[in-house]
């Protein structure tokens, strides 16, 4: 519950923030992180979880609300999804391309708004397919190396408007 708090003041915090209509600007140590942590999406996407395994907690408050639906709490849960949802995928030199739309740090939380973007080819697919994700991370500083605490994620889609609706 504390780190749902902090985590929650840290991106009211940022969010009311001025927004930069430019260039998101994001801290140069999360920078860095965030560069290697796309290479372990790359991996992932590709049907190999280690990389992205290595850079999550193992906390028990790590969260997932990935793209495939449901929710995951603590490390052992979270852990074995990452397996499950990288063995629905396979190799086919998928990269990830990230568009960050916002982020920031306060201490020793961080986050990230973002859109992923790939094409990635799942068993039993003959072609890969394109996806667009909405994703928020949360990441927290462990021992002094950034790690990912919650991830949610969602098929980005055409905003519904109310002169879209047609009433039945």
């Amino acid at each position: 519950m504390k780190l749902v708090c902090q985590a929650g003041v840290v991106l009211m915090a940022f969010m009311l923030a001025p927004s930069q209509a430019e260039e998101v600007v994001i801290d140069p140590s999360l920078r860095v992180f965030l560069t290697q942590f796309e290479e372990a999406t790359s991996r992932f996407i590709n049907g190999d979880p280690s990389a992205w395994k290595r850079d999550a907690s193992k906390r028990d408050d790590v969260t997932i609300m990935g793209a495939w639906g449901g929710y995951e709490k603590g490390w052992k849960e979270a852990g074995a999804r990452y397996d499950a949802v990288a063995g629905r995928l396979k190799e086919s030199g998928a990269r990830v391309r990230v568009e960050y739309l916002s982020s920031g740090v306060s201490g020793d939380l961080a986050y990230t708004v973002a859109i992923e973007r790939s094409a990635v080819q799942r068993v039993g697919q003959d072609v890969p397919v394109q996806t667009a994700l909405r994703v928020t991370h949360i990441f927290r500083k462990e021992e002094g190396a950034w790690k990912l605490v919650h991830r949610q994620a969602d098929p980005l889609m055409e905003m519904v408007t109310p002169a879209s609706v047609q009433p039945k």
